[in-house]
């Protein structure tokens, strides 16, 4: 069984993947705690967030934060995946090693947690996954960069490129599509985008994200970012699922 939740922040909100708060939303779900194979979480893991070594079994960090971290996502009883979003690092992320998973190529942070590529397809427990990610960093003026923020944030050509053309060429229908920030449809549920609506046009993961939507078929869209789980209210009605705090399972 697969869980989905949203942005860990490093240390931050690591209390979206602990037990207690997994067990709750399971409950309400009607679904086992025990029987979750995988927990996806959608953008800002920030793990590493600290310069680490990286040896091929993955990243030996030095900070005590993200040791400390990383040691309590290895004790897990299942596999952790993160997808990239805008507060991650960038330059550890370039360093990870890559491993073949779930029908493509995943970056290992360790024996137990792997990032999921932006861009790729991934069959995971006979369930088709496209993976996106990425949003602009709308603090980013008080960031400092390649230690806070990082430009990678965004989609480049090359990578918009290459996920257009496997569109091209027959993939479109997938059962669920991961992101940080949503597509417009998605967002306009998020109470923080009404108010700033406008702001969210000028990010041009969002227009990318509008793009894709248009493009293919599938079940439902889960993504983070905005810190809100509107979409958790109605999830079977919902396509669109904003996720923070809560989890789902599928």
């Amino acid at each position: 069984m697969i869980y989905i939740t949203g942005d860990t922040h490093n240390s931050e909100d690591m209390s979206n993947l602990s037990k207690a708060n997994m067990e709750v939303c399971c409950l309400e779900q009607k679904a086992d705690y025990g029987a979750i194979t995988m927990a996806i979480v959608l953008g800002d893991f920030g793990l590493p967030w600290h310069t680490a070594f990286v040896a091929r079994d993955g990243i030996h960090p030095t900070s005590s934060t993200d040791k400390k971290l990383l040691a309590w996502y290895n004790k897990k009883p299942f596999k952790v995946l993160a997808l990239m979003g805008n507060h991650d690092n960038y330059d550890m992320l370039k360093k990870l090693p890559p491993v073949a998973m779930f029908g493509s190529t995943v970056l290992k942070v360790s024996e137990n947690v792997f990032y999921l590529k932006r861009g790729e397809v991934y069959t995971i427990e006979e369930k088709r996954f496209l993976v996106l990610g990425g949003a602009l960093s709308v603090d980013k003026i008080y960031r400092i960069s390649h230690e806070s923020w990082w430009e990678e944030e965004a989609w480049n050509a090359t990578e918009k490129e290459a996920l257009l053309a496997k569109i091209a060429a027959g993939e479109r229908t997938f059962d669920y599509v991961l992101s940080h920030n949503g597509p417009t449809a998605g967002i306009a549920s998020v109470e923080e985008y009404v108010k700033n609506g406008g702001e969210v046009m000028k990010d041009p993961v969002v227009v990318f994200n509008d793009q894709i939507d248009s493009m293919i078929t599938y079940k439902k869209w889960f993504f983070g970012h905005w810190h809100s789980d509107s979409g958790y209210k109605n999830l079977k009605e919902n396509k669109y699922i904003a996720l923070y705090h809560e989890g789902v399972v599928v």
